[in-house]
Formats: C-alpha cells, structure tokens, sequence
C-alpha cells in the first residue's frame, strides 16, 4: 500500500512537471489570444502570465520583451498550418486546380479560428516592430507564397495554367487578397452594408483566380 502511494505520489509529480518548451509554448498560446482580443500595445506580460496560469515573472525567463514574445505568437499561430500545407502539396496526387482549391480552404479553415486574426496583428504593428514584421517576412510569408509558387509551377508543368513570367508576383497576388479579406472581416466588415460572408467571398475569388489561370 504504502508502495502503491508513492509510485502515485511521483506519477503526479512527473505530470506536473513540464518541459521548457511546453511551459513557453503555453505561453505564446495564451498571448496569442490576449494579443488578437486586446491589441498587442493593451497587454502586459502580467496578464500574459495570468491567462497561461504560470507566476508573473516566468514569462520573462522565455522571452526577453514583448516583442520576442510576438515573434513566438506568430510561430504558434502560423508555423504548424504552414507545415501541414506543406505536407498536402507533398503528397498530393490530384490536379493542380483542385490543389489550390485546397489551399485556399486550408487558409480559410485557419482564418476562420482566433489564431487567424494575427494576421490584422501583424499589419496593425508593422510600423511600430519593424524587427517583428521582418522576421514575419523572413520566416513564414516567403514561406506562404511558397506553397502558391509549387502549386502554380505544378500547374503550368501539366499544361493546366497557362504559362506565368512571373510566379512569384503572381503568388503574390493569390495570397495577398487572402490575407486582406481576415483583416477586413475584423475591421470593417461589421460595418459593410453588403454584408459579404466568407462563402460568397472564396467562391467569387476562386472563380476568378483560375479563370485568370486556365488556357
């Protein structure tokens, strides 16, 4: 019995211990959400500690300032969507028009969580972090427009979109309104008397964009 008690007494205590990158990666997950609700400039790290249930200085062993911080939020929002993305264009075996269509649903799939409004985020403090809007740059959209570039090149490879001089302005233009549409969704379009929801949105804009590729 008594052995019984302190095998459960230590099974507890190895569930209650976390390692450093779990303790962190709670962290840039409790910030994300403060940073997209209440704006990046409006949250402390106080409260960041407070909504990840750890003690008020232990953010500051896993990020030197607010905007290491920022940088991790833009790692735990985008880096996992961004690889599986990755992994789907891997392996895909259909036709390169089904497998934009699917990118475009897996941007959606993703704009439509809270995780999705770091992209107003980013542009919102461009100005004020530059250092945060490089590495955004730097590490994950050259890495988006990435994912338009192979499936283009796909696509011109089989004959189904028409040769492109310029694939990658061309990515540029199929990701950027993407981008564009989530921030409108949290900025004005409560105030839209159109009233243009995300089904009409992504029909209209896949529509036009592989008719602009197509033969």
């Amino acid at each position: 019995m008594g052995t019984d008690q302190s095998v459960n007494t230590e099974t507890a205590k190895s569930a209650r211990v976390r390692r450093p990158e779990d303790r962190a990666s709670e962290i840039a997950r409790a910030a994300l959400e403060l940073f997209v609700t209440r704006g990046f400039a409006a949250t402390k790290l106080e409260d960041v500690a407070k909504a990840a249930s750890v003690s008020k200085g232990l953010p500051y062993l896993y990020f030197k300032n607010k905007e290491e911080l920022f940088k991790a939020v833009i790692a735990e929002a985008i880096a996992g969507p961004l690889s599986r993305a990755n992994d789907v264009i891997d392996r895909f075996e259909g036709t390169s028009e089904d497998l934009l269509r699917i990118l475009v649903a897996g941007f959606r799939a993703f704009e439509e969580t809270p995780a999705g409004g770091v992209v107003k985020l980013i542009l919102a403090e461009a100005g004020n972090f530059p250092d945060v809007a490089d590495f955004y740059c730097t590490d994950f959209d050259v890495r988006g427009r990435d994912l338009f570039i192979r499936t283009l090149r796909r696509g011109i490879a089989s004959g189904e979109f028409r040769p492109l001089p310029d694939l990658e302005t061309t990515a540029i233009v199929i990701l950027q309104p993407l981008a564009m549409f989530s921030v409108w969704k949290r900025s004005l379009a409560p105030f839209d008397p159109s009233k243009v929801d995300g089904d009409r949105f992504y029909t209209a804009y896949l529509d036009f964009v592989l008719k602009g590729l197509r033969p």
